[in-house]
């Protein structure tokens, strides 16, 4: 019985929340946008495929370094238990050629760039953008199509 509850409940949330989405925005045909939010936004990404885990992993990631940025710009303190480290390199990504030797070494690179930017209080602006030329770097041999959102995100001094 509370089985069936749960379903229905989530049936009818479900129902809710994409029933909010078509009344927030008027029906487009050219409405595919490239940011990664899960909400009703103009900026909702509308992938006709079932992205792979890695790609969500990286959407995260993007959503992440957002919002590391603006707590840099800011002036606040970076937290890394807020912002914890996704494995994004363990999952099932879109290209399986990609896992290779090399991609490793990116995903190693970057995860040490990752820790360095919460390790330096001081110099958060210059780690953050070392962060980011990590990503530069990978996508420019993997997966390019990001790298347009990748290059809007160091933080211009």
């Amino acid at each position: 019985m509370k089985k069936i509850f749960f379903l229905s409940s989530l049936l009818f949330a479900s129902f809710l929340f994409v029933n909010s989405c078509a009344n927030d925005q008027a029906p487009k045909k050219e409405a595919i946008k490239k940011d990664s939010a899960a909400s009703c936004s103009n900026s909702t990404i509308m992938d006709p495929n079932t992205p792979k885990p890695m790609a969500l992993m990286m959407r995260s990631m993007a959503a992440n370094a957002d919002s590391i940025k603006a707590k840099i710009l800011r002036g606040e303190k970076l937290d890394s238990l807020q912002f914890p480290f996704l494995r994004f390199y363990l999952v099932e990504p879109t290209d399986k050629n990609v896992l290779e030797p090399a991609f490793f070494e990116h995903a190693k690179v970057f995860q040490k760039a990752y820790y360095e930017v919460f390790k330096h209080p001081t110099e958060q602006k210059k780690y953050y953008n070392l962060y980011i030329g990590k990503c530069v770097a990978c996508h420019q041999n993997y997966c390019s199509g990001p790298l347009k959102r990748i290059n809007k995100m160091p933080i211009n001094e």
